[in-house]
């Protein structure tokens, strides 16, 4: 071709399937368009309707100042207009000296006539306009209380007060009166060890008859101290006070000492959501009414967080905290209503609520353990899980699906026959047992006597890890799955039925990493149950190396955070949240680092094939 425009175009789809002679018009019509670094294009301006082709250079389209899409060379913009006319507010803004081709309306419209120009110009305005609907729309939630990106730096947090552990009561009574201070910090050898409060006196001393001249400030104190760092999250603050169910920290400044206590008052008057007050309206909660009212602002909660952008790790542990209190509550409420139980037990959670890796898409799955083997225990136990099942679905818990819930008697045991199970399991190799097994594997307590618990997951540890059949058959689970990439790194979309267009992301990519990484960490006897913990203490053994331990990491970050932002979506339509998303509905760059994701979920495939020969199997 003689025009240098149109050998260019030669190369870019869907100009390449041009008739020669069309496409060299094309290209002597066009203009060359020279932008340097920082300059705006507005693509809302009737006079500049045209397409616009990178030639040279890297543009960023803008809504807002939030980033739709970043091009490069061979990438192209402004044709979303000629499909909706509609302002959607968007600029281009050179982020580097380069050239844009520039091709009129009149000539595009003519480009337009041809079929398959026209369906992949139409499909990628569609895209264009859905990522800025969806930008649109997360920046409205963000618009709602920005109080999850404060840091507690943004919070005023009062100098300490400090005492020595070997002061009486008496006298550090009179020093806190004095400085007009509920609490002070306990020193003892230079260190401080523990917290001293108004509660503690009130509690410990006067309702005991204790003289306070006569007992020490350090036989009284709480220890050890729970804190938090300046630069943590309030989100962070507020999941420590949950899970420790305390109404103070102590904050560290950067040297690693303390410069502060934050009380819950002090967090209470920073506007917007409170996992603290929602903790405690869990305590208070009498019925399951307010129970399950307090459930709702919990998943409010969660869709506000995505929202704000709060890193998914955070977000799942705190839900979790949440909802191990619920569990907790409603387990008291139940055993108020009937006789105390008759033997020793422990409520465990499993799944992704094992794994502190629940969000919106909530189901149960739980276990029960009790100590003894006995009709009459048994038969306690059967009616209460009846009874707390039926209350978690009341709060709006759906059932499992495969009814991993404690009124199935597979789920509702005494200890040893657990661990008869657990043998069981282990000799019969099939995949009801890799199934079961996977879900224990992933036990944590929460209510009840947690030694059982751990008695029966030490027990599976020790008894899975000796077994090189299970850990090769649990590795096989997680190719069970393929990434939905295609030969050529194209992704893979249902092509029909109500998920048409999406794709399954749990199955493709959450499933295979949490899978394989659970039977490394068994492999290794790590029985953290948290994948992103996981994945830290697996690369420490050495199990991969420290580039695919940081790109497994942010595989499954970014997977979880794409599945939990659809999810929220689903939530705020009154739709059931569900694991599919719409690529269509992701930026260039997100689906190019989506793709690169799959391919670290087939890399790590491929080390479990190696590793545990599953070459052999058939």
């Amino acid at each position: 071709m003689k025009n240098k425009i149109a050998a260019f175009l030669a190369g870019v789809y869907p100009f390449s399937v041009l008739p020669d002679a069309e496409l060299e018009k094309a290209g002597s019509l066009a203009e060359l368009y020279p932008v340097l670094s920082g300059e705006v294009l507005n693509l809302v301006q009737k006079n500049q309707k045209a397409l616009y082709v990178v030639q040279s250079g890297t543009v960023q389209i803008l809504t807002g100042n939030e980033t739709v899409d970043t091009l490069i060379i061979g990438d192209f913009f402004g044709h979303e207009s000629f499909f909706f006319p509609s302002s959607l507010g968007q600029s281009a803004v050179a982020v580097q000296d380069g050239t844009l081709i520039v091709i009129s309306a009149q000539v595009l419209q003519e480009i337009l006539k041809h079929q398959e120009a026209y369906r992949y110009f139409r499909h990628k305005a569609e895209i264009f306009r859905n990522r800025v609907h969806d930008l649109q729309h997360w920046r409205n939630i963000s618009r709602m209380d920005p109080y999850l990106r404060l840091t507690l730096k943004d919070v005023r947090v009062r100098a300490p007060l400090h005492i020595e552990a070997g002061a009486t009561v008496s006298q550090a009574a009179k020093v806190m009166f004095r400085e007009k201070s509920p609490t002070c910090l306990v020193r003892q050898d230079n260190d401080f060890k523990g917290i001293f409060t108004e509660s503690d006196i009130l509690k410990k001393v006067v309702a005991k008859d204790i003289n306070p001249e006569n007992i020490e400030v350090g036989e009284i104190m709480c220890s050890p101290l729970i804190t938090v760092r300046s630069d943590e999250l309030l989100f962070q603050a507020f999941s420590r006070m949950v899970r420790s169910g305390i109404r103070r920290l102590v904050v560290l400044g950067a040297e690693g000492k303390p410069k502060g206590i934050i009380e819950e008052r002090d967090l209470l008057s920073v506007k917007g959501e409170n996992p603290v007050y929602l903790s405690g309206e869990i305590a208070r909660a009498g019925d399951f009414t307010a129970l399950g009212k307090v459930f709702e602002q919990v998943q409010a909660m969660v869709v506000r967080s995505v929202g704000e952008g709060i890193g998914i790790f955070h977000v799942g542990r705190l839900v979790s905290d949440m909802h191990d209190q619920i569990l907790a509550r409603v387990m008291d409420l139940i055993l108020n209503e009937t006789d105390q139980p008759p033997s020793e037990f422990c409520l465990a959670v499993m799944g992704s609520e094992g794994r502190r890796e629940q969000y919106l898409a909530t189901d149960q799955d739980n276990a029960l353990i009790y100590a003894e083997d006995d009709e009459e225990i048994k038969i306690f136990f059967e009616r209460f899980a009846e009874r707390f099942t039926q209350a978690l679905l009341e709060l709006g818990f759906p059932p499992c699906s495969h009814q991993v819930m404690i009124n199935n008697p597979a789920w509702n045991m005494s200890l040893d026959r657990w661990l008869d199970t657990v043998d069981e399991m282990i000799l019969k190799g099939d995949m009801h047992s890799i199934l079961k097994t996977s879900l224990l594997l992933d036990m944590r307590p929460v209510a009840g006597k947690e030694q059982f618990a751990r008695m029966l997951k030490n027990y599976l540890f020790r008894r899975a890890g000796s077994s090189p059949y299970m850990l090769k058959y649990m590795a096989n689970e997680a190719l069970r799955f393929k990434p939905p990439l295609g030969f050529f790194s194209n992704l893979i979309v249902e092509k029909s039925g109500a998920n048409k267009g999406k794709m399954d992301i749990k199955k493709g990519g959450v499933f295979p990493l949490t899978q394989g990484i659970r039977t490394l960490s068994v492999d290794h006897a790590i029985q953290e149950t948290s994948t992103e913990e996981r994945i830290i203490r697996l690369q420490d053994a050495g199990a991969f190396s420290a580039g695919l331990s940081a790109g497994i990491r942010e595989a499954y970050e970014f997977f979880q955070t794409l599945r939990v932002r659809t999810q929220a979506e689903q939530v705020r339509n009154e739709e059931k949240p569900d694991n599919y998303i719409a690529p269509d509905r992701l930026s260039a760059m997100e689906r190019d680092k989506l793709k690169d994701c799959f391919k670290i979920v087939n890399e790590f495939q491929s080390l479990l094939y190696n590793k545990y020969g599953l070459h052999l199997m058939t």
